[in-house]
């Protein structure tokens, strides 16, 4: 609830406050919640173990590439679909935290037999 509070409300913030332009602001939103997430995912949602420098590594990558989608569905709802702004935002976010609910439960889910 706080990363997308953060994801969403920083790119209406820069955009409606400061005049920034909608892909910029989007953009800036996206990137900034990488740090938080990765710390309420490993402590609160998933309570790793694993040593933090693995989670980190593992994490970034995932983060990584799932906000480029992100920012890339982002861009074809808004710019392709013509869609307001914070309603392509709010799309994106919806089927992105579904996807990576799974993916991250994977990610930092306790194993109980090793991967071969």
């Amino acid at each position: 609830m706080l990363s997308a509070a953060v994801t969403l409300g920083i790119p209406v913030l820069l955009h409606q406050g400061f005049g920034f332009e909608q892909r910029a602001a989007v953009a800036i939103g996206q990137s900034s919640v990488l740090l938080l997430n990765f710390i309420m995912i490993r402590v609160f949602v998933f309570r790793s173990r694993r040593p933090a420098q693995r989670d980190l590594a593992y994490y970034v990558g995932s983060a990584a590439a799932f906000r480029g989608l992100e920012y890339l569905m982002f861009l074809a709802l808004f710019s392709l679909g013509h869609l307001f702004y914070v309603t392509a935002l709010v799309l994106t976010l919806v089927l992105s935290t579904l996807l990576k609910f799974v993916w991250f439960r994977f990610l930092f889910a306790p194993r109980t037999e090793p991967i071969v």
